[in-house]
């Protein structure tokens, strides 16, 4: 009777959806046949959120409920205030208001709101290195998104507009508001809300108060977020409370003095900044100058004392630099100091330590002014400014918890968030201070505002959006981890190691070069972000400092792709590390796993031109099976095993960039199948070691192959190094 219900249910809801999709299809004919009667421009809706099948709370189509049911029913939460995303507009589109049709003599698309988007980016994206109208016209992948929600500010996200060598689809958002606000909305302007003060020094009053009104908001209000005490103290601390005359260096500081810090997050861009030595130990412990101090060191000290504290943490005044020993003892205990830190100061905007973040806003964070005709005669002035924080989809509402999509792949603005050992001082903070180029950003453990932003703040409380499961967390962080940059290789799994060491996995199971032995198999098919898959991304420090199958292996981004209760095809025989030093959430020199599965043996081709990557096999009659795409760990190269040996086999390039096309051996290992589609066994892409030829190393990823891959195969028990 169960099943019977059961059914019924599934065919309700099918029916719902049917009628959803119905309903949004005759909306969409509708505006196509009324837009231009009504004026209403079919690219940008008129730069509003009203009459639009995609405005929150109206049918939508079926497949969009399907895929992703908890943002549809959070859009229909959200309908009480009218609110439309367009996410996929073309600049073509936008373009073609300012081209002249030859035979009308008029604009092919005469919407004086595409002509305002023209001008928008006329002003922000054109430069003597590049331009948007070019990119348009040579047929660039630029595209624009709005976010449009009544009431508040109008979002313009620009996709590519930009370059960003480590960042894929780089994005920057623009906001639109009128200064002052008028009191109810204007007939024929955009749908806009009000802005708060941005100031144009960082140094200014308002800023400093903003600073010192959030943080004791948070103390008053946010029991969330207070430090739970264990005893931990840093082992050195500098000593700015009795001025700048009287800077010192304290060590053996007793735990029962209830010390609390700051903790300075800057980027070292290159330079060497005064730092702890041997030989100056001794000497900062009587006195550190002031004057001798880099700029972000000196504007560190300047917001501790302004917020009434008497310590402050820097890592290359804190922990002894030419002392391997100390180093690895100190990196161990930074997940400590940031996340027991009372505040940690970020200084966003400071590429390196001679460029203050207290200082005057650079000109292309202030607002810039466009008059907008909304009638003959009669304009209005729209004020313009860049974002200093991506917008999370405004499907989320004033939900910004960690672990959400936004929050693993929307990227801030300012030199540090670029850098891979900010990551961590950032996630383990209980409270941060970003001084960001474009704003100061207050965040806690319950919410985030900026100097411009106006109440109500977005929540980030985790949870907020729904449970995220450990291994999901996990994977997140290290998307948004490895997308940042690292000067040193050996540092790629010290700079997350603070984070490693507050995941639940701690408890039950063991670390592995960053993966968990309780997830090792899914771990394991982690899958390089696109982009260079031309170029080498395991240099031979890389491989020095991690095995082929962990992550930590290569030079780029990767991600992981959802999989729904698999089904393990494979099992793990014996997983370990070589760990480097003290700490086991650290540095590692190479490392083996041992899996026991099935194995096919296959063909490897190549056309990095074109940028595919292809794994097949010959069957038992001689022919060749169907050709299936996979991710590739960055450029390969094929090598004989044995000199003279007519099958060479892949393995990764560490050195130079492939050639333009690549045909070897390989190997198929697989992990699991999924339990929808035909094509759903994955696994691992793999070559022959050359250091060590009786292993195998992983050379890439694959996720949709179909069963006669699996059904072909041989058991066998395999290591990978």
């Amino acid at each position: 009777m169960q099943s019977l219900f059961s059914s019924a249910k599934d065919i309700a809801k099918g029916v719902r959806l049917a009628a959803d999709t119905a309903v949004w299809a005759g909306n969409t004919v509708s505006r196509h046949i009324k837009g231009g009667k009504t004026g209403i421009c079919l690219v940008c809706n008129n730069l509003q959120p009203y009459g639009h099948e995609d405005m929150f709370g109206r049918p939508s189509a079926a497949w969009n409920q399907i895929n992703d049911p908890q943002q549809a029913a959070r859009k229909k939460q959200l309908a009480s205030v009218p609110t439309l995303v367009l996410e996929e507009i073309s600049t073509k589109k936008i373009l073609e208001s300012r081209e002249v049709d030859p035979q009308t003599g008029r604009p092919k698309n005469d919407c004086k709101y595409c002509r305002l988007l023209c001008e928008i980016f006329d002003a922000y994206f054109i430069d003597e290195w590049m331009s948007w109208v070019t990119e348009t016209i040579n047929g660039m992948p630029i595209q624009v998104g709005l976010m449009i929600r009544e009431g508040q500010p109008l979002i313009i996200n620009c996709w590519n507009f930009t370059y960003d060598k480590w960042f894929q689809n780089p994005r920057v958002d623009l906001e639109l508001y009128m200064d002052p606000m008028p009191p109810s909305p204007i007939p024929g302007a955009p749908a806009m809300g009000p802005v708060g003060s941005r100031a144009a020094d960082v140094r200014s009053e308002e800023c400093m108060r903003f600073m010192k009104e959030s943080i004791n908001e948070c103390c008053r209000e946010h029991p969330g977020c207070a430090a739970r005490p264990n005893g931990f103290v840093p082992t050195r601390l500098i000593y700015v409370g009795g001025g700048k005359d009287a800077l010192r260096l304290c060590d053996a500081i007793s735990k029962r003095e209830n010390v609390v810090w700051a903790a300075l997050s800057h980027c070292w861009g290159g330079g060497k900044p005064l730092s702890l030595t041997k030989s100056t130990l001794d000497n900062f412990k009587e006195h550190i100058d002031f004057s001798e101090l880099p700029s972000t060191f000196q504007d560190a000290i300047s917001v501790t004392r302004e917020l009434g504290l008497s310590y402050v943490w820097i890592d290359s005044l804190c922990i002894v630099q030419d002392d391997k020993t100390d180093w690895e003892k100190e990196a161990a205990l930074m997940g400590e100091v940031y996340s027991r830190a009372f505040i940690v100061i970020s200084g966003a905007s400071s590429s390196n330590p001679s460029t203050p973040y207290l200082r005057p806003r650079e000109e292309e964070w202030l607002p810039k002014r466009f008059n907008f005709p909304i009638a003959p005669g009669a304009n209005i002035p729209i004020m313009v400014r860049q974002r200093h924080l991506l917008a999370a989809p405004l499907d989320q509402g004033l939900l910004e918890p960690p672990f959400t999509s936004s929050w693993a792949t929307l990227k801030k603005v300012g030199p540090l968030y670029a850098r891979g050992w900010c990551f961590q001082e950032s996630f383990l903070a209980s409270r941060i201070l970003n001084f960001a180029p474009g704003a100061i950003i207050y965040e806690c453990r319950t919410h985030r505002k900026s100097e411009d932003q106006l109440p109500p703040y977005p929540s980030t409380v985790p949870g907020s959006l729904g449970e995220v499961s450990p291994l999901e967390q996990w994977h997140m962080i290290v998307k948004s981890y490895t997308s940042r940059q690292l000067t040193f290789t050996s540092d790629k799994l010290p700079a997350i190691a603070g984070a490693a060491t507050i995941m639940p996995q701690v408890r039950t199971s063991k670390y592995l070069a960053g993966l968990w032995s309780e997830s090792l198999l899914l771990d394991l098919l982690w899958q390089v972000m696109p982009g260079r898959a031309h170029q080498p991304l395991m240099t031979k420090e890389h491989e020095e400092n991690a095995p082929t199958w962990s992550w930590a292996s290569m030079n780029w981004g990767v991600v992981w792709n959802s999989v729904q209760d698999p089904q393990f095809l494979a099992s793990v025989v014996d997983a370990r590390t070589n760990v480097v030093g003290a700490n086991p959430y650290g540095q590692v020199s190479g490392g083996t796993i041992t899996l026991r599965g099935r194995i096919k043996y296959c063909r490897l081709s190549a056309d990095y031109h074109s940028n595919e990557h292809w794994v097949y096999y010959q069957k038992a009659d001689g022919s060749y099976s169907r050709k299936q795409h996979f991710r590739t760990d960055g450029a390969l190269e094929s090598w004989a095993i044995v000199p003279g040996q007519t099958d060479p086999s892949a393995r990764r390039s560490r050195v130079t960039t492939s050639g333009i096309a690549l045909e070897t051996g390989a190997a198929f290992f697989c992990i699991a199948k999924s339990h929808w589609m035909h094509r759903n066994h994955m696994g691992l892409i793999l070559g022959t070691s050359p250091r060590f030829p009786q292993w195998k190393e992983r050379v890439g990823s694959i996720s949709n192959l179909p069963k006669d891959w699996y059904d072909t195969g041989v058991d066998a028990t395999i290591t990978i190094v």
